[in-house]
């Protein structure tokens, strides 16, 4: 059986291959939902949950959600990924991992996932940026509420297209209609703000961030959108029968930290 066909410096599957590693997959997701029933057998006081989320992320909620989970499953070993929202999605699908925690993307995703936490997505800038005082008071927002297309022609800081923040940054621009100077693309959010806080450009940030990341100078944040621009922040999974009640506690945990002030 030929399970790879080369054409050129190119190597393919073939009709077979491609069959092969479908129902391979399927393989590993059976044996990883088996593991987890026989993890929750009466006389199991062990288990893994492997579990991936973005690296930004993962710094604050995952010293969170730890102590609160292992109170309740001390025996249960964390198998933790870290990573970009794209590379992290592959984990769960390639049964790698049992659950990943990142921003739902803008497009449909081949996993099951449910919603943990809404948050506002905001646009950042120095507080001395000549468009800072154009933001408006609006009852109900948090933030002053900015137009996003009087910055049409300001230089921006923005995430890959790869990146799930890239991706609804890019969804803020042609909600707009508006195709702003790109100075800079980073993997990095972190680095976005700070630079973005010092006032080389402009970027955007979710709000559960913002208290997580230090920079040289306090940045100012804006509500964009009709009113506000909002991303969920879901758990995914290959199916929810596949679930552990491990998986399942820490979904829990999750959406408790999340929606807490303090985190």
């Amino acid at each position: 059986m030929v399970l790879f066909k080369r054409k050129g410096n190119k190597i393919n599957l073939t009709y077979e291959g491609e069959i092969f590693i479908e129902e391979g997959l399927k393989i590993l997701h059976q044996r990883n939902e088996l593991l987890n029933r026989l993890n929750e057998s009466v006389d199991s006081e062990r288990g893994k949950l492997k579990l991936s989320i973005p690296i930004l992320r993962g710094s604050y909620l995952i010293p969170a959600i730890l102590p609160l989970f292992h109170e309740k499953f001390p025996n249960i070993d964390i198998m933790l990924s870290e990573g970009y929202s794209a590379e992290i999605e592959k984990n769960v699908k390639d049964g790698i991992s049992d659950l990943v925690i990142f921003n739902k993307p803008n497009r449909k995703l081949s996993l099951e996932y449910e919603v943990i936490h809404q948050e506002e997505m905001l646009l950042v800038m120095h507080k001395d940026h000549p468009l800072a005082k154009k933001g408006m008071k609006i009852e109900g927002l948090r933030y002053p509420w900015m137009d996003i297309r009087l910055c049409k022609n300001e230089a921006f800081i923005i995430q890959f297209p790869y990146q799930f923040t890239g991706q609804m940054e890019r969804h803020v621009f042609n909600q707009a209609d508006i195709n702003p100077p790109i100075m800079l693309q980073t993997r990095n959010i972190e680095a976005s703000i700070r630079l973005a806080s010092s006032g080389y450009g402009l970027t955007f940030i979710s709000e559960s961030h913002i208290k997580h990341i230090c920079c040289p100078q306090t940045p100012v944040f804006f509500s964009i959108g009709s009113p506000i621009t909002v991303t969920d922040v879901i758990a995914a999974y290959s199916s929810k029968e596949s679930l552990s009640k491990y998986a399942r506690e820490f979904i829990k945990i999750s959406k408790k930290c999340l929606g807490s002030n303090n985190l």
